[in-house]
C-alpha cells in the first residue's frame, strides 16, 4: 500500500513519527529528560518540539478543512461534478478534432477512425462508470472530510489517490500510446539501419556492418514505408494523452509538494531561531 498510494506513504510516515517519539520510545524520552545541558540533548529537544509543531499545524489545518468540506458539501459535490463533465467534454472534443484534419495535418483515415472510436468508447465507458458511482460521492466526501481529523496531509494524500483513480482511463491511454510509440520508434530505427547496411550487435553493444539479401531489403522497404506513413497518426494520439496525463501529473505534484511542506517545514525551529538564536550554536 505504501508503494502504490500517497495515503499509504503518509500513513507510514505518521506511524514512524509516533514510534520514534518520546511518548512511545523510552530511549527518546530518557534523552529528552536529561535537560538542555549539552548540544545533543538540546538538538533532541528542538527536534521533538519541531515535530510536535508540524503535527499540530497539520491537525489544525485538517480540522479546518474537515469542517469546511462538511459545511459546504453541496458546493464541493457540484464543483467535482462540473469538473468531471468539463474534463470529459474537452477530451471528447480533442479526440473528435484529431479525427478530422488537425492543424491541416493529413492522417491515415482508417487508422485515425479506429483509434478515435476506441478512445471515444473508452471515455464513454469511464463516463458510465462515473454515473454508476455518483450516488456514492456524498459518502466518499464524508470519508475524505473525516480523514481531515488526522491531519491535512492525510486528507491531501487521499485526494491525490482519488485523482489518480478518477483519471485511470487517461493513464491507460497514455501507457498504451507510449508503449506503441516506443515500439514503433525502435522498429523504424532498425529498418533505417537496414537501409544503411548495418545492424545492432546486442552482445557487443555496438553497430556493425551487415550484408542483407534482396528479399530482406524489399521486406524492410515495405515495412518502413508502412510505418512512416502511419507514424503521424499514432504520434498525434500519443501526444494528446501525453499532454493530458502531464496536466494531471502537475496537479498531483502540487498536492505532493503541499504534503512535503507540511511534513518538513521546520516552523518551530525558524520561530525559535528568530526569537532565541542561542539555541542554535552552529
Amino acid at each position: 500500500l505504501k508503494h502504490a498510494t500517497a495515503f499509504g506513504r503518509q500513513l507510514k510516515r505518521r506511524l514512524n513519527q509516533m514510534a520514534h517519539s518520546p511518548i512511545f520510545s523510552p530511549g527518546a524520552w530518557a534523552e529528552l529528560q536529561r535537560g538542555t545541558a549539552n548540544v545533543h540533548t538540546r538538538a533532541a529537544a528542538v527536534k521533538f518540539n519541531t515535530s510536535v509543531c508540524m503535527v499540530g499545524v497539520d491537525l489544525l489545518l485538517g480540522l479546518y478543512l474537515c469542517s469546511y468540506s462538511l459545511k459546504h458539501s453541496r458546493e464541493v459535490l457540484l464543483v467535482v461534478d462540473g469538473a468531471s463533465h468539463t474534463h470529459t467534454r474537452m477530451l471528447l472534443q480533442a479526440v473528435r478534432w484529431i479525427m478530422g484534419v488537425p492543424a491541416g495535418l493529413k492522417l491515415n483515415d482508417s487508422l485515425d477512425y479506429c483509434l478515435g472510436n476506441m478512445c471515444i468508447l473508452g471515455v464513454q465507458c469511464f463516463q458510465g462508470v462515473y454515473m454508476l458511482c455518483r450516488p456514492l460521492f456524498p459518502w466518499i466526501l464524508l470519508a475524505v472530510s473525516v480523514s481531515g481529523i488526522f491531519g491535512a496531509t492525510l486528507m491531501t494524500a487521499i485526494l491525490s489517490d482519488l485523482l489518480s483513480l478518477a483519471t485511470m482511463h487517461i493513464y491507460t491511454f497514455y501507457a498504451l500510446g507510449a508503449r506503441w510509440h516506443g515500439l514503433q520508434t525502435r522498429v523504424l530505427s532498425s529498418l533505417w539501419r537496414l537501409f544503411r547496411g548495418k545492424k545492432r550487435n546486442v552482445l557487443r553493444g555496438r553497430i556493425d556492418a551487415c550484408d542483407y539479401s534482396l528479399d530482406q531489403l524489399m521486406l524492410g522497404t515495405m515495412l518502413f514505408t508502412l510505418l512512416v506513413f502511419l507514424f503521424p497518426t499514432t504520434f498525434v494520439y500519443y501526444l494528446l494523452f501525453f499532454l493530458t496525463y502531464s496536466a494531471v501529473s502537475v496537479v498531483q505534484a502540487c498536492l505532493a509538494c503541499l504534503v512535503w511542506i507540511l511534513n518538513h517545514f521546520p516552523l518551530f525551529s525558524v520561530a525559535q531561531c528568530l526569537w532565541d538564536p542561542s539555541h542554535f550554536p552552529g
